[in-house]
């Protein structure tokens, strides 16, 4: 009688167990589900997202698609961009764009920059889904159609697809430069090199065709691969490619020959300029509206054609006053017009044409020696020689000659010149004589510089050669010598300005003693009383 009595207990504990667990169950069933917090919205501030290192990850889930300017508020160059950003953001936009443009402000989000290891700036990177390790570094863009041209090509096709003639001219109307590539496959083989350089080159229409009356209209070969640039509808350079071309090849040619032989700096071109792959820039200064320019610049012209691809011909027009930035840059001014200049945009290291006259030969010969490492940088101030002041004509140089100059003992007269001068070449040995007149004088130095080596800050001067005379007087003064040039002239001149200094001189001094005495007449009272 017990067993039953047992097994119903049992059977009653096990039914009691399972109506517990079920109205757990039940009662856990109740209890609503925790929501999911979402994540704050970013701020915008005219369509670009401001990121901060609180939203930078949430910002790479959220798109597939950023474009990040890593922008410095200081900069110049950060903020020329910014405004394009912008612009380039707005334009995105209003095309629906799922491709979002994003800011950081470095100085205030350093450590975000370091995180990322950004060290230059302003600098564009551009993250794809997400990968916050591997983002494409994008060339520093200049305009917003740049911009959205190069984020457009890097997100999808980046040639025009020409199927006829029609397509074709229409496509030439997009830019006075265009770039169309001729390829038997569109999928595979050298095209892909040509697509590739197109994402980075977005300033300019990319276009690529495969049709056989197009290969006919513009005389290319049908059974071969070719990139041509076209400007104004017109065959400019043709280039080979195979599958074995390199992008960075392919970029040169269309970066060296999609400018003139001889290009004008202006605002428009000098994007172009400062960003040629051609770090070797001559620079010819000259005025426009002067008789000899087209001489001139037919000379620069014909030597251009012998060096592109090593170095980049620019024309200054020394009659714009926009150009005020390059003139001082180069310390150029309208009275040495016409001059030429190199510069190297690595080193930033200046070259001076060593002859008078732009003719083909000159040119040449300039730019063959800058190529063989035989020009003559043009420095803030060469060595001091090591006899500088043992001779009768003493040697300057920029770091020793305003300690020379203005030197209120000695009357100095001075020779500016430049050494392939010939003007000044005749007269070295009228100033060597000229300095044994004075050699033992006790206040008088004759002195030259070569003013095409040494910048001389403190004086302003004429062409070569220039002559002025500086006075042993108290105040900085600089006296121009404008006679004739013969070794009598310029005694007389140094005779009559030593008594004029010795005048000036007794009246500084008599000045300076008058504005002495109320002080002494003051302290003479006080020691009486």
């Amino acid at each position: 009688m017990k067993t039953p009595s047992l097994f119903l207990l049992s059977a009653a504990c096990l039914c009691a167990a399972v109506a517990g667990n079920s109205t757990l169950e039940s009662s856990r069933d109740s209890v609503p589900p925790a929501k999911k917090e979402k994540p704050a919205k970013i701020n915008e501030e005219n369509g670009v997202l401001v990121l901060k290192k609180s939203n930078f990850d949430q910002a790479l889930r959220q798109h597939k698609y950023l474009l990040v300017d890593f922008h410095a508020p200081l900069s110049g160059d950060s903020q020329s961009l910014s405004r394009e950003f912008t612009a380039a953001a707005a334009r995105l936009k209003s095309q629906g764009s799922r491709i979002r443009l994003g800011l950081i402000d470095v100085s205030k989000e350093k450590d975000l920059a370091n995180e990322l290891n950004v060290t230059a700036y302003p600098a564009l990177w551009f993250y794809i889904s997400g990968d916050k390790e591997n983002p494409v570094i994008c060339p520093v863009l200049r305009t917003a159609t740049s911009i959205v041209t190069w984020l457009e090509r890097r997100t999808g096709r980046s040639a025009e697809l020409i199927k006829d003639r029609s397509q074709a001219e229409e496509f030439f109307k997009l830019g006075d430069v265009v770039v169309l590539g001729f390829f038997q496959d569109l999928e595979e083989g050298a095209v892909k090199t040509f697509y590739e350089a197109a994402v980075d080159i977005p300033d300019l229409p990319f276009g690529v065709t495969k049709n056989k009356s197009l290969f006919s209209k513009y005389k290319v070969r049908k059974d071969r691969d070719t990139v041509v640039l076209f400007k104004q509808s017109e065959v400019l350079k043709e280039y080979e490619v195979s599958s074995e071309t390199l992008k960075e090849s392919l970029i040169k040619f269309l970066r060296v020959h999609e400018m003139d032989l001889v290009t004008e700096y202006n605002g428009e071109t000098s994007v172009k300029i400062f960003g040629s792959l051609v770090t070797n820039h001559i620079l010819l200064f000259a005025n426009k509206s002067a008789e000899d320019f087209r001489d001139l610049h037919g000379t620069f012209e014909a030597v251009a054609a012998e060096f592109r691809g090593e170095v980049l011909f620019i024309f200054v027009d020394t009659d714009e006053s926009r150009n005020g930035r390059i003139f001082e840059y180069f310390r150029v001014r309208d009275v040495d017009a016409p001059a030429v200049r190199i510069v190297n945009l690595t080193d930033n290291v200046q070259y001076q044409m060593q002859a008078e006259e732009v003719t083909v030969d000159n040119v040449r010969k300039f730019c063959g020696d800058f190529i063989d490492g035989k020009a003559k940088p043009k420095l803030e101030s060469e060595p001091i020689p090591e006899n500088w002041d043992k001779h009768p004509v003493k040697e300057l140089v920029a770091v020793n000659f305003d300690r020379v100059v203005f030197n209120d003992e000695r009357n100095v007269f001075v020779m500016f010149y430049a050494p392939w001068s010939k003007e000044c070449q005749e007269l070295f040995p009228v100033w060597e004589k000229l300095g044994k007149v004075y050699g033992h004088h006790e206040t008088v130095v004759i002195a030259r510089i070569d003013s095409a080596a040494n910048d001389v800050h403190s004086v302003l001067q004429e062409r070569h050669p220039a002559f002025k005379f500086f006075p042993a007087v108290l105040a900085e003064k600089v006296v121009p010598y404008a006679g004739k040039r013969t070794l009598e002239d310029f005694v007389q001149f140094v005779e009559d300005q030593i008594e004029l200094a010795k005048e000036q001189r007794a009246k500084e001094e008599e000045d300076t003693r008058k504005m002495a005495e109320p002080e002494n007449s003051e302290g003479n009272q006080r020691e009486e009383l």
